[in-house]
């Protein structure tokens, strides 16, 4: 089992890190954005525990998280990789799957109103399959499409959710 506590770290890479200080200050934006869309939740009234509760405790958790990880990085904390991971922490990042991920939810979350949830959310699946290093394009689409369809259904009929129907309204 590791050490909960972190050890300090050797003198010659003590200092700011600022891939740390980023994935701190991250955390902390999240958790403040999740604190905000919570206190916008109608509380129920005669109610002691009401559908902000659990909502409440991720979104004061990620705060917490964030400003542990804040204190961690201002006193000089980094994050360094386990011993069995076997990386170089030195090494420049591949960030072309993480690109092909956000590329295809952007594109995705543009055409989602106009074509709709099944073509939209279809892009978003097929770039997460190809950033994996599926490279089977016909296969790709199609498993993303039935994926999407059958969420589509799910949330649509199962959960009575309104979803933009865009252009398979009528057929859906």
């Amino acid at each position: 089992m590791s050490d909960p506590v972190p050890t300090p770290i050797p003198a010659a890479r003590r200092g700011l890190s600022v891939p740390d200080l980023l994935v701190a200050l991250g955390v902390l934006i999240v958790g403040a954005l999740l604190l905000i869309g919570t206190l916008k939740i109608p509380f129920g009234i005669n109610a002691y525990v009401g559908p902000r509760v659990f909502p409440m405790i991720v979104s004061v958790g990620t705060l917490a998280l964030g400003a542990l990880l804040l204190l961690a990085t201002l006193r000089g904390y980094r994050a360094e990789p386990a011993a069995e991971e076997d990386s170089d922490p030195d090494a420049q990042p591949d960030l072309r799957q993480p690109g092909i991920i956000l590329g295809g939810f952007l594109l995705g979350s543009l055409i989602l109103v106009p074509l709709g949830f099944v073509v939209g959310t279809a892009v978003m699946y097929f770039s997460v399959g190809f950033a994996f290093g599926e490279r089977r394009a016909p296969l790709l689409a199609g498993v993303a499409l039935i994926v999407a369809l059958v969420t589509y259904v799910v949330f649509t009929r199962g959960l009575g959710l309104s979803l933009p129907p865009g252009i398979l309204k009528g057929v859906l």
